[in-house]
């Protein structure tokens, strides 16, 4: 103990002096105590801000999203013609449809559908006699002739499980007076599985506005 002791009492004061060594560097301490600004997430040179844009030169047009090809994501289509897109669903059969209409070309109209859907029920809305995926196309006319008489078309073909089922149906509809119109029609419908369900109707009737 004496020895310890001595040692305490000649040792250098430098040497009983030492400072503890420091947990973090100072350097840290001071970031964490004042954070620079540069961290700030911000605009450095004001490129986001719509006044910051270049300015175009007299006779130019600015190319941005909207004057590329399809609008920026939304598709442009010609005068008179108008697409869509929507879900069809129903106790027998539910999908999605596409489809495009083409106005009124003089005295013309044509529409066009296609839809890939999943048959619940078969052998209804002239579909396939059974279930499972199923594709769909349709295409509609109609002609004016004249001002009194219209002539259509509807061509409808459901596809899948390895059967076909295709109704068409042809019709002419003469305006007689504005309450008489008469309207003749033929309504073919074909099952490639099931010849039963294949048969032709013709009609004609005469309807009265009251």
């Amino acid at each position: 103990m004496s020895f310890v002791l001595m040692l305490a009492l000649v040792a250098p004061p430098a040497f009983n002096a030492l400072p503890p060594e420091p947990l973090l560097q100072p350097e840290l301490v001071q970031r964490l105590v004042d954070p620079p600004r540069c961290l700030q997430a911000s605009c450095l040179s004001g490129e986001w801000a719509e006044d910051a844009r270049p300015r175009i030169p007299a006779g130019q047009l600015r190319v941005d999203g909207s004057a590329l090809p399809g609008g920026g994501g939304r598709l442009r289509l010609p005068e008179g013609r108008q697409d869509w897109v929507k879900a069809q669903g129903s106790n027998a059969r539910v999908g999605l449809q596409y489809g495009t209409r083409r106005g009124k070309t003089g005295q013309t109209s044509v529409s066009l559908t296609m839809e890939p859907a999943y048959r619940l029920q078969g052998g209804v809305d002239d579909g396939i006699e059974g279930t499972g995926p199923v594709l769909r196309g349709q295409i509609a006319w109609s002609h004016a002739l004249g001002d009194h008489a219209q002539v259509s078309q509807t061509a409808r073909l459901e596809a899948g499980q390895g059967r076909a089922y295709l109704r068409n149906s042809l019709s002419l509809n003469w305006q007689l007076h504005p309450q008489w119109s008469l309207g003749t029609g033929v309504d073919t419908r074909h099952d490639s599985a099931v010849s039963s369900r294949n048969q032709t109707d013709m009609t004609v009737k005469l309807r009265y506005l009251f």
